[in-house]
């Protein structure tokens, strides 16, 4: 209830607000918790890059890009939903991915063979098939077959033909939805995947490990992964940059967002201060 945490962050007896959620309450609560000058740790919403350049073990980053848009029916912020891949190869890639992606069985969550189950809501539902339309509308061809199933389900859908400033490759969608774009070489990539208000995670497939660090430490995220994606140990900190957070969970880091450093001295010999 929106009230509820109204009154919790407007209270002076609150130390510290974790949120996570969307980038739009993340500043409402941010806002609200200046006045009172507490600590705030926020994991907000996100449109990562999944980078696949063409030197890549292709099958492994195919795999990666499902569970990077499909896992948890799309509903992960940190997804790798902008899936960059290298020209000369994104043909076979994405045969390999639709052809992969049709196989996927949806379910009952309770059940072992199911692998991927329904929305949260039938508004998100709602939501996620508004953004599949207005991609169509842009100009992004839909490779998979119609996506608004029964009940809360939604069919995992690869739109291809995507292009930076198409609203879905823009704002967070929060479903089964991987949305394909091409490049030709590293600078390019590093330049769009960067064009975005968010920095949750990225992710970067090649067998070129000098390449692999070089194009992560230029990504604007706090975390990118290397040959995999959505790998979250609990002893390595998760937080994001720009519109996608502040602060972190998980590790060492976490703990520093739950306490307040106090310096105490104590002196232990008599004081003779010539004034």
């Amino acid at each position: 209830d929106h009230h509820v945490g109204s009154c919790l962050v407007d209270d002076a007896r609150i130390k510290k607000v974790s949120l996570t959620g969307s980038t739009a309450t993340g500043k409402k609560i941010y806002e609200a918790s200046a006045k009172h000058m507490r600590k705030v740790s926020f994991e907000l919403g996100g449109k990562s890059p999944l980078i696949i350049f063409e030197d890549s073990d292709l099958d492994s980053a195919v795999h990666a890009t499902m569970a990077a848009n499909f896992y948890s029916q799309g509903e992960i912020c940190s997804n790798g939903t902008r899936v960059f891949v290298q020209e000369s190869i994104s043909q076979e890639f994405t045969k390999q991915l639709l052809k992969k992606t049709q196989n996927l069985t949806l379910g009952n969550p309770l059940d072992t063979k199911s692998q991927v189950g329904p929305l949260i809501s039938i508004q998100q539902k709602e939501q996620v098939l508004r953004y599949i339309q207005m991609a169509e509308e842009q100009g992004a061809k839909r490779l998979t077959a119609h996506p608004d199933q029964e009940d809360l389900f939604v069919l995992p859908t690869i739109l291809s033909h995507c292009t930076d400033e198409m609203t879905h490759c823009q704002e967070e969608i929060f479903g089964p939805v991987a949305s394909l774009l091409t490049f030709t070489n590293e600078d390019e990539v590093i330049e769009r995947a960067n064009q975005t208000e968010f920095g949750l995670a990225g992710g970067v497939f090649t067998q070129d490990i000098q390449k692999a660090h070089r194009v992560a430490r230029s990504l604007e995220v706090g975390i990118c992964w290397i040959n995999n994606y959505n790998i979250t140990p609990i002893e390595v900190p998760f937080g994001g940059a720009k519109n996608s957070g502040l602060g972190s969970e998980n590790g060492i880091e976490a703990l520093k967002e739950y306490t307040r450093t106090q310096t105490i001295y104590s002196e232990g010999n008599s004081v003779n201060i010539p004034l």
